[in-house]
This record gives C-alpha cells, structure tokens and sequence, in this order.
C-alpha cells in the first residue's frame, strides 16, 4: 500500500485543501513544497493535483459509505419483514419470505433470500434466538463408604465385526474400587445417527447391578445425558430421577463439560473396553455378554488392581464390605421398596414458572407433556407447585403467588409410570386363586 493510501486512512484531507494544491501547483509550487507546508506526505498531493489536472474533481470519492442490510430492496419489503415478523414471532426467514410472495403490495418487487432475511432481523436483540439457560452445578462431594454412591457411565456406538452397533453401560463404585456391572445393548442406526441411551435400558443394568449385589446405593451419579436428566436448562426432574427417588436414592449429576467428576468410571470404561471388547469384535451380542460378566469378575476376584487403595490386591480382598448390602435389595421386592410418597415430597419442594401458551397451556416434564391454565392467562408467566395431598399440580400468579389459578391431576407419575413394572390393580378385592389340579397315579385328590 501507497504510503499516502497509509496516510488517508488515518487523516482524511478535505475537497478545499485539494484545490488549494492544485492551485498552488499551477502557481509553480513543487509537490514537495506543498506537502511539506501543508503537512501531509508528497503522493497525496499529486494525487489530487493530477486528479483535477485530468478533469476529476476535488471531493472524496474514494470513501464507500457502508450500506444497511437490505437497502438495495425497496423500503416496503423491508416494512414487510418485520411487521410479518412482529405478526408472527416463531416464524423463521424461510416462513417470511413465502408471505412476501404472496402480498400484492409486493408484486413484481425483487424479494431477498431467506439468509438475506435472516441477517437484517438479527439486528434487533429481540428477533435473535436467546440461548438456553443451563443450570449451573457444584461438583458432587466426594463419598467416603463403600455402596453410599455408583457412578455410571455409556460408551456409545461401538462396531463389532457383523456391523452391529452396540452401547456400553459401566458401573463403579468408587470407594470400594470395583467395577460393579457392564452390559451391552444392541442399537439400530436411524438415518445418519444413532438413538442415544433409553431409561429402560439404564433402568435393566441398574436393576442388574442391584440384584448381583444384593443392595441399592445411596446415591447415583451420571453425566448430564438428556435421558436421564431431560432438559438441561429446566430444573423439573425426569422420570429417571424420579424413580431413583422412590427406591430412596439421590440422583447426582456432574458438572456439564467435566468428565474427570465421573473420572472413576471413565477409567473403567476403558480397562473394560480393552480387556473384554477389544479382540472379540467378532462375538455375538450374547456372547458378548458373556464376556463381560466373566472380566467383571476376574477384574473384582482375581486380579490385583492398580488403585490406589487395593494396594496390588483384588477390589475385593481390599473391601470385604463390597459383599455386605448396605440396602438389602431382591427384584421381586423392588415394587414393596418404591415408595411413591418420597416422589410426592421430592416434587412439592420445587416451584416452577412457566408462561403460558396463546391456547393457554404449559408444559411440565417434557415437550410434549401439557396442562392446561386457561385462555385467559394466554401470555401470562405463572407459578407452578405440586401438592401431594391429591398430587395435582397447582397454578399461581407470579404477581399474587398466594393466589390459586387452577390445578391439574399429574400425568404419568404413578408407580408404574415410573418403575416400568406392572402393578397389582388396588381396586381389587380378596381373591381366590385356583389351586392347579395334579392328577397322579394312585393318589386320589
């Protein structure tokens, strides 16, 4: 670049110093002398003494002044936008740039594209997407007995040989240093991704881990995955935690983006990938399982471990109270232990604010899981309490918090709703159950 280029771009010289130069140019006067007098370097003078030399003029005309968004479009497109916009807040570019289409006040005028659109309402704050608000959390205390807490964690999408997609579950117990279940489970690819870990799924390897040990932990903690915790910036609980609720565990979850809260089962993921997965790609899911069960015990019974406080022993040579329950637990009493009254004082804790919709609805524990308030609160932010008495959920003015809007009966939140398991109707009466008839040779019944 020029230096009076250099110059310009810092100090810009006005149209009546220009023809100051160019006159005292005609007058005899060298380039150098009038940049020197004038203070401004010697090829900005000649620039503009030859530019009027050749018949340009004195003004500025090298300096572009910036255009706003949309200007090349006439002003009543631009009215277009953002009053459909205003008109209709969740309507996208693509959606606004159809309803220009269509208005004869915009016919035969050219129309901008759905980026063009998208840009000029990015002007304003109020047209932008706001981003999601995440709960911030502490990193859970570290546990200091052996069963008071499991960690657990999922290695998704894994290839075996036969092309077979496959999720690892692990579980940990990382005071008593043992590794305390993993499983697999077959995926199905869904278009170009895979489906991410189910409740069902996580509830299986749970329920297996309780019955292998024979007792519930007091707390599980897990990473921030959807399934398990719903939606990261809305502090209602999932049905995931629910359920870890009613059996009498506290559900923890670490920090989002910090793996090493989970570092205990993060690492033993990997010694069970490379030492039970790694090498038998070839294997069948069942065989896999197999595996797995047989490393888990060999990791546990048999070979000396590497944490530190095994000391070069087996976990459980090191924690012998890895095999004493510290909550008794058997599958087929898992329904007498779900206490549904811990679920209904766990949720009357919280107060919940949500605005509701144009058709006067809300929505609690996921997208698609609404309740009603009423027409004539559309608009409206409100309070939201859960009151065990008659487990419905109550609405409250944000302005008059003591003031009742209406309550709805909670959906699918019954035991189970949560547990998954079929329960024995309560309406139910006494019963006679048959008795089987066995015919035997010589014996009259």
């Amino acid at each position: 670049m020029h230096a009076w280029r250099r110059w310009k771009m810092g100090h810009r010289t006005t149209p009546d110093q220009h023809r100051d130069f160019y006159r005292r140019h005609l007058r005899g006067e060298t380039y150098q002398e009038i940049a020197d007098s004038a203070g401004v370097c010697k090829e900005c003078v000649r620039y503009w003494c030859r530019r009027q030399r050749d018949g340009g003029g004195p003004q500025n005309t090298y300096r572009r002044e910036p255009r706003g968004l949309l200007s090349q479009f006439h002003p009543r497109v631009r009215y277009c936008v953002l009053r459909l916009r205003l008109e209709h807040p969740r309507w996208g570019p693509n959606r606004i740039r159809a309803a220009l289409g269509k208005r004869r006040s915009l016919k035969g005028m050219s129309l901008p594209s759905d980026p063009a659109i998208g840009r000029y309402l990015h002007q304003w704050p109020r047209f932008r997407r706001q981003p999601r608000q995440q709960i911030s959390r502490e990193r859970p205390k570290q546990p200091t007995e052996v069963h008071q807490r499991w960690q657990i964690d999922f290695k998704v999408d894994l290839t075996l040989n036969n092309g077979t997609l496959i999720h690892l579950h692990t579980v940990r117990d990382p005071v008593g240093e043992a590794c305390i279940g993993a499983y697999v489970y077959a995926v199905e690819k869904a278009r170009t991704k895979s489906r991410k870990v189910t409740i069902p799924e996580v509830q299986r390897t749970l329920r297996s881990c309780f019955a292998h040990w024979g007792t519930l932990p007091d707390e599980l903690q897990t990473d921030g995955e959807p399934a398990l915790i719903g939606q990261a910036q809305d502090a209602f609980p999932s049905p995931f935690s629910l359920w870890l609720k009613g059996l009498g565990m506290e559900h923890l979850v670490i920090r989002a983006g910090k793996a090493t809260d989970n570092a205990e089962v993060e690492r033993c993921h990997r010694t069970i990938h490379d030492y039970a997965i790694v090498g038998h790609e070839q294997a069948s899911l069942a065989e896999l399982q197999r595996i797995l069960d047989e490393s888990v015990h060999a990791l546990n019974y048999e070979l000396s471990s590497r944490a530190e406080g095994c000391q070069g022993r087996p976990p459980i040579t090191a924690h012998p109270e890895l095999e004493q329950p510290r909550h008794p637990f058997s599958p087929e009493h898992e329904l007498a232990l779900f206490d549904l009254r811990r679920v209904d004082a766990y949720l009357a804790s919280f107060t919940w604010q949500r605005k509701v919709g144009a058709m006067g609805q809300i929505t609690l524990g996921g997208r698609h899981q609404y309740y009603c308030v009423g027409r004539r609160y559309a608009r409206k932010e409100v309070l939201v309490r859960f009151d065990p008495s008659d487990r419905h959920f109550v609405f409250f003015s944000v302005d008059h918090p003591d003031t009742e809007l209406s309550r709805r009966p909670a959906r699918d939140m019954d035991v189970a709703d949560l547990t998954g398991l079929a329960t024995w109707p309560s309406n139910l009466g006494p019963q006679q159950l048959p008795l089987p008839l066995f015919i035997t040779e010589g014996v009259n019944c």
